[in-house]
């Protein structure tokens, strides 16, 4: 079990040491759920996802969420070391941190250091780096995430409210032509020769949709992009008869999925597609204002996030955390200390 009485760096020093990747998470989630069963409050587990609610007879309820698995562990090390003042490891900002913030918080309730005008509830959840469903879809399909007002994703935002997220639509394209010899190449058709084409025609889309866009004075940007582009050829001596495509379209925050792929589709062809992968992107407004500080600036993330999923579900949700994304998925991840400390203050003040 993690001893969550010491310092918040020694607690974020023992998640990183346990290794957790995407699909391996039980081992992390039974020493999280070990951690919290000697302590007062409500434990529930989902596979391998836990919701730790406390309840202070208040109106509202308020959720911290982390997901607590990691890429693989790769160049990087599961043997956390500190120069610098930063701590480096797998998942030391993403996002192990806000896994410690959210267990210091606990231990600081039980303590009577910290007195929440809030119920709260704090969620551990798996398989956030994988592909969808992940934890999250596991513990609202089965009605283990009910009566919240509002929700922090401890995501690394270098201290930011990240109050929306782009959506995401991967969609794979087959393009067919007719095989032959290649020194025969008039007896085929060049299945490239289409596939160029289509290609040039995303591309035009990412020029028209610009570089920068603003919602709310916030900025971001839209962009589209074939992420894979291959032939089915086994040899080099064949004109190849089917090329398949790959495109990753980034839409707005307040743009519809079906509308982006409708928008997408006039570019892409409809014929011979695929969606692969869908996810819904989102901008909470002024809906969590009340649970916020006016003080800390905000920010659209260019990326997706499970504030997605919950603010779908009802659950106005933003993403704010300490470290940055920058160093996430990286050799050499890491989390300046101090930043940490000074993030932990500031969270606690929300609550």
């Amino acid at each position: 079990m993690v001893n969550i009485t010491e310092d918040l760096t020694t607690i974020l020093i023992d998640l990183i040491a346990i290794k957790s990747e995407s699909g391996e998470e039980k081992e992390i989630c039974d020493v999280l759920e070990k951690t919290l069963s000697n302590i007062s409050g409500e434990l529930i587990r989902e596979k391998n996802s836990l919701v730790f609610n406390m309840n202070f007879n208040k109106m509202e309820r308020v959720a911290l969420v982390g997901h607590i698995d990691t890429v693989p562990v790769a160049e990087s090390s599961i043997k956390p070391v500190i120069k610098d003042g930063e701590l480096w490891g797998r998942g030391a900002c993403d996002m192990k941190s806000g896994l410690a913030v959210m267990l210091k918080i606990i231990d600081e309730i039980t303590k009577g250091i910290i007195k929440p005008k809030y119920n709260l509830s704090f969620v551990f959840y798996e398989n956030e780096e994988g592909s969808l469903p992940n934890g999250v879809n596991f513990l609202l399909d089965s009605g283990k995430l009910t009566n919240i007002d509002f929700a922090f994703i401890l995501e690394p935002t270098e201290g930011k409210y990240s109050v929306g997220c782009l959506g995401s639509l991967a969609v794979k394209k087959e393009v067919f032509g007719v095989s032959a010899h290649s020194a025969n190449p008039k007896k085929g058709v060049n299945a490239l020769d289409e596939a160029t084409t289509i290609y040039n025609s995303i591309c035009m889309m990412n020029e028209q949709l610009g570089n920068s866009r603003k919602l709310d004075d916030l900025d971001y940007y839209e962009t589209v992009n074939v992420t894979a582009f291959k032939t089915t050829n086994e040899t080099f001596n064949v004109i190849p008869s089917k090329v398949e495509m790959i495109v990753n379209y980034r839409f707005s925050p307040v743009t519809e999925t079906e509308v982006a792929l409708t928008d997408l589709l006039d570019y892409y062809g409809e014929d011979d597609i695929t969606v692969l992968d869908k996810a819904d992107s989102c901008y909470i407004g002024n809906k969590g204002d009340k649970f916020l500080h006016d003080t800390i600036e905000r920010e659209i993330m260019q990326a997706w996030t499970d504030i997605a999923q919950l603010n779908k579900a009802g659950i106005p949700a933003i993403n704010f955390g300490a470290g940055s994304i920058t160093k996430a998925h990286k050799p050499d991840e890491r989390i300046n200390i101090q930043e940490l400390l000074d993030f932990y203050k500031v969270m606690v003040s929300h609550l």
